[in-house]
């Protein structure tokens, strides 16, 4: 128990609760970050010596929990003054501005420092500042506080000057269970705060600030979100097992519910069987979306007629929320059904017409013209990768834009791509087709699930390629922070489909087939900027996986030129060489190689210029692996082709030991240069080994 009569107390307990009306619950999830780190910014420009910072936040409160020492840190402030030889004049006395700047803080000339900076030695005052008591810092910390929340959106309200999220009705603020006075545009900090509006709305003072989390749940306010949390999952669960079913997972929505409410209570509801007909997607957006209720479905992951709705009242109302919620779910599932019955009507093949009148883009045309790009890249692709599927990849990549104009889509955008695979199942058109349609958008973010056929996959690889190409060719490139077309997040897409689907085609190819629907004179400069940020993309990702740096360098080049699969299996190699025993002295020996390689081409070595025993065996050993190494990159084997390269290292270093490259017969050092040129190029074929540190 904290003494609050006690002047000389360590430290004491800061509460302070912003009460509001309700805030949305899309603003508190980055509130509740936010304060904390205001707080943690402020504690330290005041010097505060605080631990155990915590913020909680409801619909109608934020609320911020620290420990803080009773009074502020010492510190010593540092004023800079004139330089040195402007201070004092040519007999060392000090002058009208020495004097003038150590009278302005406090101390005799004596007492001023002398410090460097930059080229100049100036007077520095060092002023020690008072460590005040915490009580008479807080008011002006915690104002500044509350003021300087933001909001994705703010209000202003009656004839307050104030800006803030929602009407704030109340300031609840103590140190040490007595209250910190100030006022915010007319609004007074109390020592009182409010319970659930309807089943505590009477104010109520807050003696014991430690007791502030149990008081307000004794008023049915749980304040803390990670106990909301709980309460949610762990009821919403019990809830489903109790009719034989699982909860849908739905994290964003757990999240949104969990800040929707301030006394959670899960209660169960149904819907008609009849209704089960519509495709499950539906049914779980538009219980989520409209109602925020959680779907549930059977062992099977079949959908079932049950859904958990997150009531904000006690256990006692269960039955009446179960029955509003029945009533309203029913009127929204017929206006689903209603859009999905009138879209079976229409083919999908016959809404391309359409796409013809729908704009994409002012400078890339319309949503038929971007389909038939896809189409053109997909069928590329496949033509390539999956020559099988090469009719139902093009028929797919042509018919993915046109659920987009489906009055499901239209009233649930989210749907896109999954209700063209629903369409296209119906009309009887293949299940790679269907599949492609529903999975075309897959990745949608970094770690999302794949497409689990090779028709999605090429579809989703067009599309991309095609927003990434065209976006580039506007010169809309990302830039810094901006980003408003997504297009580092479709570039790390295509970089998880070609390596987890393995497609041998390389970046540089790709984006050639891309820029051909374009008529533009720049296409060779587009598709290198295309490469930079592609490669720019990689680098990051393979330092996540744990590659070191140099290895990364070592084999980055490759991702213009040879499929991106190939990266991670180059760099498995380099890991693995690098673990036996000679493989450093033999990168030494490479390192002589890169070392004095000419730079431009040359021409093959002319064996009747082999003059040494060492050049001769050298240059028969080289032709000898070079075929062995052509043959165990074309089948990825890049450890077996290191280890055949490791044979040469005597051969390479007797030669630079005993034969001198630089002959005074240019014919004769030329042809050695060559020789040291195909050993070099041979080890590139791997990777740069000159990166390797």
């Amino acid at each position: 128990m904290v003494n609050t009569d006690d002047k000389s107390m360590q430290n004491a307990l800061l509460l302070l609760e912003v009460g509001t009306e309700e805030i949305p619950a899309r603003f508190l999830v980055d509130s509740v970050v936010k304060m904390k780190e205001l707080f943690e910014k402020f504690s330290a420009e005041y010097r505060l010596i605080c631990s155990s910072a915590r913020t909680y936040a409801t619909p109608r409160r934020l609320t911020l929990i620290a420990e803080v020492d009773a009074s502020q840190k010492a510190a010593e402030k540092e004023i800079w003054g004139p330089p040195v030889n402007a201070a004092f004049d040519k007999e060392g006395m000090p002058t009208k501005a020495a004097e003038a700047f150590a009278r302005t803080n406090g101390l005799e000339i004596g007492q001023l420092a002398r410090k460097e900076k930059g080229k100049g030695v100036y007077l520095v005052a060092l002023v020690k500042e008072d460590a005040h008591k915490t009580e008479e810092v807080l008011p002006e910390v915690l104002q500044k506080l509350i003021l300087s929340l933001t909001f994705p959106k703010s209000m202003r309200w009656g004839n307050s000057d104030l800006r803030f999220v929602r009407p704030v009705h109340w300031i609840l603020a103590t140190y040490g269970n007595k209250r910190v006075p100030f006022e915010i545009d007319g609004i007074k900090s109390i020592t009182m705060t409010r319970g659930h509006r309807f089943l505590a709305p009477a104010p109520f003072e807050v003696r014991d600030s430690r007791s502030y989390v149990n008081l307000l749940r004794n008023n049915f306010v749980v304040v803390d979100p990670e106990e909301r949390k709980r309460i949610i999952i762990e009821g919403a669960r019990k809830l489903a097992s109790s009719v034989n079913a699982a909860l849908v997972e739905d994290e964003e929505l757990l999240q949104h519910v969990t800040f929707l409410v301030e006394y959670p209570a899960p209660v169960l509801g149904t819907f008609p069987v009849e209704y089960l007909a519509l495709p499950k997607e539906l049914l779980i957006t538009v219980m989520k979306g409209h109602q925020k209720y959680f779907a549930l479905q059977d062992s099977l992951g079949k959908l079932t007629n049950y859904f958990v709705i997150i009531s904000n009242t006690k256990q006692d109302n269960q039955e009446t929320i179960r029955k509003g919620a029945e009533r309203v779910i029913k009127p929204r599932f017929e206006d689903a059904r209603f859009y999905y019955d009138t879209d079976r009507k229409v083919k999908l093949e016959d809404r391309l017409e359409e796409l013809k009148k729908v704009i994409y883009h002012e400078r890339l045309g319309t949503l038929y013209e971007k389909s038939r790009r896809i189409a053109s890249i997909a069928d590329f692709v496949a033509e390539k990768c999956c020559p099988e599927k090469r009719k139902d990849v093009t028929t797919a990549a042509l018919l993915a834009k046109t659920d987009l104009l489906s009055g499901v889509v239209r009233e649930f955008p989210e749907l896109q791509g999954i209700m063209g695979g629903y369409y296209a199942a119906q009309e009887g058109l293949s299940e790679e087709i269907a599949r492609a349609l529903s999975e075309q958008y897959l990745p949608a973010f970094s770690g999302d699930r794949l497409p689990s056929t090779d028709a999605g996959a090429v579809v989703s690889l067009s599309d991309k390629l095609d927003n990434l190409a065209s976006f580039f060719m506007m010169g809309q490139a990302p830039t810094g922070s901006e980003d408003p077309f997504a297009l580092r997040r479709q570039a790390i897409g295509v970089i998880s489909l070609l390596t987890e689907r393995r497609y041998a085609l390389t970046i540089e190819e790709l984006f050639e087939r891309a820029l051909d629907s374009f008529r533009i004179g720049n296409k060779e400069q587009v598709v290198g900027e295309l490469v930079k940020f592609f490669e720019q993309r990689l680098d990051p990702l393979l330092q996540s996986a744990g590659y070191p740096f140099d290895a990364i360098a070592a084999v980055l080049p490759f991702a213009k030129e040879a499929p991106l699969y190939t990266l991670k299996e180059r760099l498995n190699a380099l890991q693995q060489f690098r673990q036996e025993a000679d493989s450093a002295s033999f990168l030494l020996a490479i390192k002589r190689v890169n070392n004095i390689a000419p730079k431009e081409d040359v021409p093959p070595v002319d064996t009747s210029l082999l003059a040494y025993e060492e050049e001769k065996s050298l240059y028969r050993e080289v032709e000898h692996v070079t075929p062995h190494v052509s043959s165990l990159l074309q089948e990825n084997k890049y450890y077996d082709a290191l280890k055949l390269l490791m044979t040469l290292k005597d051969l390479i270093n007797r030669f630079f030991d005993k034969v001198l490259i630089m002959d005074k017969d240019e014919r004769i050092k030329g042809n050695r240069l060559s020789l040291i040129r195909s050993i070099q190029a041979l080890a590139r074929q791997i990777a740069d080994l000159s990166k390797l540190g």
